[in-house]
């Protein structure tokens, strides 16, 4: 009987010292001459309209060299599924609506992250409440809180779709 090459042969770990004295260098840890520090604004209400976002104090800010939002993103959205694009809804920053907390409203560009972190601080979003869902099942029932205006019941896919 032939023994596997690969299929139970310990691996060597060729950067596990390296790991453990933090001498390990990751993308986070590389610094690059003019390099800007990115952080996003994220929502707090799991599903509310956005009446108002107003970035001008954060673009006042020195060392801000860029503060977007939806409206500057075209409508594009978040994953490309070629053959299941009508799962792709979310924007890349929410323009009329936020469906989740967490989900990014604006972004910022900065020399450095403090500078970064002190805009976000200084943009301001105007919300309007609206009631959530939390529950899978709950939200396709009558009368739940609609998340997805083009989506009855909150379904993006008919019954009668397979993926």
């Amino acid at each position: 009987m032939k023994k596997y090459t690969v299929i139970n042969t310990p691996v060597p770990n060729i950067d596990g010292i390296a790991k453990i004295t933090g001498r390990a260098e990751y993308a986070f840890d590389i610094k690059l001459p003019n390099m800007l520090h990115g952080k996003i604004l994220r929502s707090l209400y799991p599903h509310a309209k956005i009446l108002n976002i107003d970035t001008k104090k954060a673009e006042g800010l020195t060392g801000v060299k860029a503060v977007v939002t939806g409206k500057d993103t075209l409508g594009v959205k978040q994953g490309i599924w070629r053959r299941f694009k009508e799962l792709c809804d979310e924007e890349i920053l929410a323009r009329n609506k936020v469906r989740y907390i967490g989900e990014p409203v604006a972004a910022v560009a900065a020399v450095d992250e403090d500078t970064a972190e002190e805009a976000l601080d200084l943009i301001e979003v105007e919300y309007e409440p609206l009631p959530g869902v939390f529950e899978p099942l709950e939200a396709i029932k009558e009368g739940a809180p609609q998340l997805h205006e083009h989506a009855e019941r909150n379904r993006l896919l008919k019954k009668s779709k397979q993926l």
